[in-house]
């Protein structure tokens, strides 16, 4: 099952990219910004600011879930049934299921669409979430086929997935962006819902196929942005071989909007984005472990690469 398929991407990965949303991950990060990605099901996502008040998903609607608000008609979530009848009656797009299952073949149709481009840009399709090694099915024969048309793979995970069913994918996949959040094992359960043994142990296995790694780790102010936890990563990661460079990326609330659109609370309201030099002193910390040991850490700002030494 995917929730998206998005063109001309440039920031997950190499060129310009086709990004493949798998829908449905087993973590539960606080600072999620694609909330509509966690379910392995269908949902609707409703946008009150398009609704224009025609009242047919109130007359459809089977479990009386709909009620007149303010901002518009809104879906008492308590109520509904997920039938989806709303969502065929809105034209408006006030209402809209996320989420859709899609053949492997249908989805390389989507991506060849232009090959074009990624010869020219050096550019490719990138797996992202969602978790996709938890469909390691449609994983590998997308890769399989993208790969069979020479077209560039990039994977972004959190590493959580059963190994004996997604190994046999990263032979087809070019590079990947790995999530280290972490490395407190009870302060990952407490921020994301698992452990992370599964991981890290997954990291150390994936590291020995030789596909390029890149770590990432979103910097999110008052949860994982201690300076023993970037460091502690640093130091896992220094004498994995396929570990090429370590990326901070800094929180952002964009996703916000998305859980009042699910009908969900944000946790993570009152965090705000950190400081510039906040997460350049943690890259600086980070390299001193890294530099080293011929790795790198780094933050992107302006679409330009950052290195603080």
């Amino acid at each position: 099952m995917i929730f998206n398929v998005q063109k001309c991407s440039i920031h997950d990965g190499v060129g310009l990219r086709t990004i493949v949303f798998f829908k449905g991950c087993p973590l539960r990060c606080k600072w999620c910004a694609n909330p509509e990605s966690q379910l392995y099901s269908p949902e609707i996502m409703e946008h009150p600011r398009k609704c224009v008040g025609d009242g047919n998903c109130v007359k459809v609607c089977p479990s009386s879930a709909i009620y007149p608000a303010e901002e518009g008609l809104l879906i008492d979530r308590e109520k509904c049934r997920k039938c989806f009848k709303c969502t065929e009656v809105c034209y408006a797009l006030a209402k809209e299921v996320c989420g859709e299952d899609k053949t492997a073949e249908e989805l390389f149709k989507e991506v060849n669409k232009d090959r074009h481009f990624y010869h020219l840009k050096g550019g490719g399709a990138t797996f992202s979430g969602g978790e996709p090694l938890t469909q390691p099915e449609l994983l590998t024969e997308l890769a399989q086929k993208c790969r069979a048309n020479r077209i560039g793979t990039t994977i972004e995970t959190c590493g959580y997935g059963d190994y004996e069913k997604f190994k046999g994918a990263i032979p087809y996949i070019d590079h990947i962006f790995f999530d280290l959040k972490v490395m407190d094992g009870e302060k990952h359960r407490e921020l994301t819902g698992v452990t992370n043994e599964v991981i890290l142990d997954n990291l150390k296995k994936i590291n020995s196929f030789g596909v390029p790694i890149t770590i990432r780790t979103p910097v999110v102010p008052g949860s994982n942005d201690a300076v023993e936890n970037i460091q502690a990563i640093a130091e896992f990661i220094k004498d994995l071989s396929s570990v090429k460079e370590y990326e901070l990326l800094p929180y952002h609330n964009l996703g916000e909007s998305k859980y009042k659109a699910l009908g969900r609370k944000y946790e993570l309201e009152e965090v705000n984005p950190p400081e510039d030099e906040f997460i350049r002193e943690r890259v600086k910390i980070a390299n001193k472990v890294l530099k080293p040991c011929g790795k790198e850490c780094f933050y992107t700002k302006k679409n330009a690469r950052e290195v603080v030494l």
